[in-house]
């Protein structure tokens, strides 16, 4: 990986916001929500000059009283133009410039500063051209890496060659197959699971054995994946549940907690 000089990483890859500085970090909220919303829900507004969308401490006091007025999952409609919130059309790179510009202003980062994006791996080349444009409007140099290669980094006890990295985001799990050879990671394949499989049983919750066949077929169709040293690394929503699958499976996993990536991406982009 190519040093960018970063001041702080961002990790929105599992409907959540991770920062991490060179001497601390943190778990903040993504909401977002219109300013003209917030002043009707509290009576207040925002100061002059204020961007319609805001995503800060006070977003997640509305958030909890009503819940119909903010955006949990920001990065959600990344694929749109445009997207509603509380029914104020926004176009989608203001949307996600939001989570991305409280993230900043924790890290105290200055224009021209270095900032790493972590993204789904599932993103293709569209949604992430979007985020870096977002990014770079609030002033910022953006550097967007993949989450599954910093979560194969995310535990100091790693050593596997290969790793397969699950990321449970609010409507779906990306799982992805990464490569360890002399000090490079590369991911190799990923899949995508959603949370609720219209062509099965919709009453009955199958998502964490669709996880597990999806890793299963990723490890059989890299045979040394299938053979060799692996590791399952689960983060996210349903972390908990897809590592229990996994030790009934016999297969080894862990789960990676929520700063371990962000720091992760720190540390190889910076310390490099």
């Amino acid at each position: 990986m190519t040093p960018v000089g970063a001041t702080i990483a961002v990790d929105l890859s599992c409907s959540g916001l991770s920062v991490a500085s060179a001497s601390a970090s943190t778990v903040l909220s993504p909401a977002v929500a219109p300013t003209s919303v917030l002043a009707g829900a509290d009576g207040s507004a925002l100061p002059p000059g204020g961007d319609r969308i805001e995503c800060s401490e006070r977003v997640d006091s509305v958030a909890l009283r009503h819940p119909d007025r903010c955006l949990p999952d920001p990065l959600a409609g990344a694929h749109r133009d445009r997207t509603d919130v509380a029914g104020l059309s926004v176009p989608v790179e203001e949307l996600l410039a939001a989570p991305v510009s409280r993230a900043l202003r924790w890290g105290a980062a200055g224009d021209g500063d270095g900032v790493v994006l972590i993204v789904p791996s599932g993103w293709g080349n569209t949604r992430s051209a979007r985020l870096a444009s977002a990014a770079e409007g609030l002033g910022v140099s953006p550097h967007i890496v993949r989450a599954a290669l910093v979560t194969a980094e995310a535990l100091p006890s790693s050593s596997a060659r290969w790793a397969v990295c699950v990321e449970a985001c609010a409507a779906r799990t990306t799982v992805s197959l990464v490569e360890r050879t002399r000090g490079e990671l590369t991911l190799i394949d990923r899949t995508i699971v959603h949370r609720w499989d219209p062509c099965r049983d919709s009453m009955r919750d199958d998502e964490v054995p669709r996880v597990l066949e999806a890793v299963t077929a990723l490890r059989r169709g890299r045979r040394e994946a299938g053979t060799g040293s692996t590791e399952i690394l689960a983060r996210g929503r349903n972390a908990e549940r897809v590592v229990d699958a996994c030790d009934q499976a016999r297969l080894l996993s862990f789960v990676v907690p929520d700063l371990a990536p962000v720091e992760a991406a720190l540390r190889l982009h910076e310390g490099v």
